[in-house]
C-alpha cells in the first residue's frame, strides 16, 4: 500500500510541474510595494499612499474593471471644433480648462459611485481655450486628433479603455481610429524627455493583467507631486503594471478623492479622469457547480460550467498564507487484505495550490487507479 500511495504523489506532482496553477493578483507574487499603506477604498477601486521624509506622498489608485470599476474620460466645454486641423485630418478643438474640483462636481454630478479625479492629458498651456497635442476619444466619440503629430515620435502611446479591460498601446493613425475601445487617452512612454531626472509632480498611468488570462483588467494610477519619471514607472511595476503611459505633470498633478483634495494646484486644465467605484449591490451570479459522478451524475452534462465572477472590493493585496487542511487520522495495518477507502486529498501537498476543477479530476482518477492496483 504505500508503494502504491508513493507512486500516486509522485504522479501527481509531475502533473503540477506540468501544468501549473496561474498566480493571482493577491498572491505573493504581487505583494503591496513597500511602504503603502491602504487610504480609502470602495467596490472595485483603492488608493494607497506611501509617505516620504519632508511630505509629497507617493498615491496610487487600484481599479478593478472585472468588478464593475469604471474610468471616465472628461473634459471642458469645447468652444470650436476646428474639423481638418487635427494630425490625423480630424478635429483639434479650443477646449475650456477648469479647476480639478469643478471636474469633481461633475462626475458625481453623473454618478453617485464616483471615487477619485485626477488631471490626465497634457495641453497647449500658452493659449486659452486650448489644445490638446494627443488624441482624446470619449464615449466612443474621437473629441481630437491632437495637434502634435511630429513631436515626439516613437515615444507617442494610447491607453485603451472597455468596459472591462484596458490596454497601452502604440499611437498611431490605425491604432487610434481602427479601436475599439469607446474612451482613449493618449500620453507618451516613461523614456520620453519631460525634465525625465527632475523630481516634479507627476501622473502616470498603468495596466496590469492580474489573473493572467490574456487581457489587462486593471488599472493602476500614480500621482505624486514630486517623482523622476524612473521612480513612477517602477512604483507602478512595484504594483504589477505590464504597461504603463505618463500623463501630463508638473503643476497639473492633482488628486481629488471622495471629496479630499490629496495633491491640490491652482492650476486650470480641459482634460481629467475620474474613477468610479462599482455598484454597491452588483447582481448576483451563478455559482459554479461540479457533477459528482460517484452519484451517478454525468460529468460532461452541460450547464455545470457556470462561474462567479463576482468579487468581493479589495482591501489590500498584501499575500495571504494559504490555509491547509488538517491531516487525516488513520492507519494500515499489515497483512489486511481488505479494500481500504484511500482519500485522495490525503496523500497529496501539491493539490492544494492547484484549479478546483483539476483537483477534483485528479480525486476521481487517483481512486480508479488505486482500485486497479489494488
Amino acid at each position: 500500500m504505500r508503494s502504491i500511495v508513493l507512486r500516486m504523489m509522485i504522479w501527481v506532482s509531475l502533473i503540477a510541474v506540468l501544468f501549473p496553477t496561474p498566480a493571482h493578483a493577491q498572491s505573493a507574487d504581487n505583494p503591496l510595494p513597500s511602504g503603502f499603506f491602504l487610504v480609502t477604498s470602495a467596490p472595485g477601486v483603492v488608493l494607497y499612499q506611501k509617505n516620504y521624509q519632508g511630505g509629497s506622498p507617493d498615491y496610487v489608485q487600484v481599479i478593478n474593471l472585472s468588478q464593475g470599476a469604471r474610468l471616465a474620460l472628461l473634459h471642458g466645454e469645447i468652444r470650436e471644433n476646428r474639423p481638418g486641423k487635427g494630425s490625423y485630418g480630424g478635429d483639434d478643438p479650443h477646449i475650456m480648462s477648469r479647476n480639478l474640483p469643478a471636474f469633481w462636481e461633475q462626475l458625481t454630478a453623473t454618478d453617485q459611485n464616483a471615487f477619485c479625479v485626477t488631471n490626465g492629458q497634457f495641453f497647449y498651456m500658452k493659449e486659452s481655450p486650448t489644445r490638446l497635442p494627443f488624441p482624446l476619444k470619449a464615449s466612443g466619440n474621437i473629441v481630437s486628433d491632437g495637434y502634435a503629430l511630429n513631436e515626439f515620435p516613437d515615444k507617442k502611446l494610447i491607453l485603451e479603455l472597455w468596459p472591462d479591460r484596458a490596454n497601452i498601446t502604440s499611437l498611431t493613425q490605425e491604432s487610434l481610429y481602427s479601436s475599439s475601445a469607446p474612451d482613449i487617452v493618449a500620453g507618451l512612454t516613461e523614456t520620453a524627455s519631460k525634465r525625465i531626472d527632475h523630481y516634479v509632480g507627476r501622473t502616470f498611468i498603468g495596466v496590469d493583467d492580474r489573473d493572467s488570462d490574456g487581457s489587462a483588467e486593471t488599472v493602476l494610477i500614480f500621482n505624486s507631486q514630486l517623482s523622476r519619471q524612473k521612480d513612477a514607472a517602477q512604483v507602478l511595476g512595484n504594483f504589477g503594471a505590464d504597461k504603463v503611459m505618463m500623463l501630463d505633470g508638473g503643476g497639473s498633478t492633482q488628486l481629488l478623492c471622495q471629496g479630499k483634495s490629496y495633491i491640490s494646484s491652482d492650476r486650470y486644465i480641459p482634460q481629467a479622469i475620474g474613477v468610479i467605484a462599482a455598484s454597491d449591490d452588483p447582481p448576483a451570479s451563478p455559482k459554479h457547480t461540479f457533477p459528482d459522478p460517484a452519484a451517478g451524475e454525468d460529468f460532461s452534462a452541460s450547464g455545470t460550467t457556470e462561474t462567479n465572477n463576482t468579487a468581493a472590493p479589495v482591501e489590500s493585496i498584501e499575500p495571504k498564507a494559504p490555509e491547509l487542511e488538517q491531516p487525516v487520522q488513520g492507519s494500515v495495518q499489515s497483512g489486511q487484505t481488505q479494500s481500504i477507502p484511500i482519500q485522495f486529498s490525503d496523500v497529496l501537498v501539491v493539490p492544494l495550490v492547484m484549479s478546483p476543477v483539476f483537483a477534483i479530476l485528479l480525486f476521481f482518477v487517483g481512486r480508479l487507479r488505486i482500485r486497479e492496483m489494488l
